[in-house]
């Protein structure tokens, strides 16, 4: 019987586009360039191709940050220091909260019924800060983050430290996120049941998740 829930920060609470792009923005500004949309999908593209690395265990976040900022000082072509675009990008992200429509109602419904815990890679300052910047720490038992934790999502072992803190078993939880590679297949390896938010409605062959869903609203018929 599900106790609790894990659920993803990232483009399962927070819509990491809106916010990366309020933040690349405010990057931009600080070093006096000026905005441009394509700018921009060169940088998501970047994101893109570092972050599926990250997830597939090839690169660690430390070093996504250190190639991002170096590409994107080479697109650039900054005389600064090379960690500094990434330096500013990251304390502008630290504030986004642009929030996944129906987010807040989902929390609060579940929270009636289960313990909630956020469980993300990524920085535990930033997220703990957005989770409570946006008034949503009131539905959270606790909030993983994989620098904290030691290991990163999909490792056995970031869930296998969750439960060892919290007490539960792997069948006392499920998992809600967007990721197929670091959700998903994270929760599959270790157990877990799991919900896949599928907001762009992907084709998926491989369905490793226990349930899919388009719209946040419909966990409510699921949990």
């Amino acid at each position: 019987m599900i106790k609790a829930v894990l659920i993803d920060i990232d483009d399962t609470i927070f819509d990491f586009e809106k916010c990366s792009k309020n933040a690349f923005k405010k990057t931009l500004k600080k070093l006096d360039l000026s905005y441009k949309e394509k700018d921009f999908l060169y940088f998501n593209k970047v994101n893109d191709i570092l972050w599926s690395k990250q997830k597939l265990g090839e690169i660690n976040i430390e070093e996504v940050f250190t190639h991002r900022s170096n590409m994107m000082s080479k697109y650039f072509e900054l005389d600064i220091e090379k960690e500094i675009f990434n330096d500013l990008f990251v304390e502008f992200l630290y504030d986004e909260v642009e929030m996944v429509d129906g987010i807040e109602d989902l929390l609060s419904y579940l929270s009636n019924k289960y313990q909630i815990y956020a469980a993300s890679n990524g920085l535990y300052d930033m997220q703990v800060n957005r989770i409570k910047k946006s008034n949503l720490s009131k539905y959270f038992k606790d909030i993983f983050v994989s620098d904290k934790i030691g290991y990163e999502k999909p490792d056995e072992r970031f869930f296998k430290k969750i439960m060892d803190i919290t007490k539960y078993s792997n069948d006392d939880l499920i998992m809600i996120g967007d990721s197929i590679k670091s959700d998903i297949l994270g929760a599959r390896n270790s157990k877990i049941k799991s919900i896949y938010f599928n907001k762009e409605n992907k084709k998926i062959s491989n369905k490793n998740f226990t349930y899919q869903v388009k719209k946040l609203s419909e966990i409510k018929k699921i949990l």
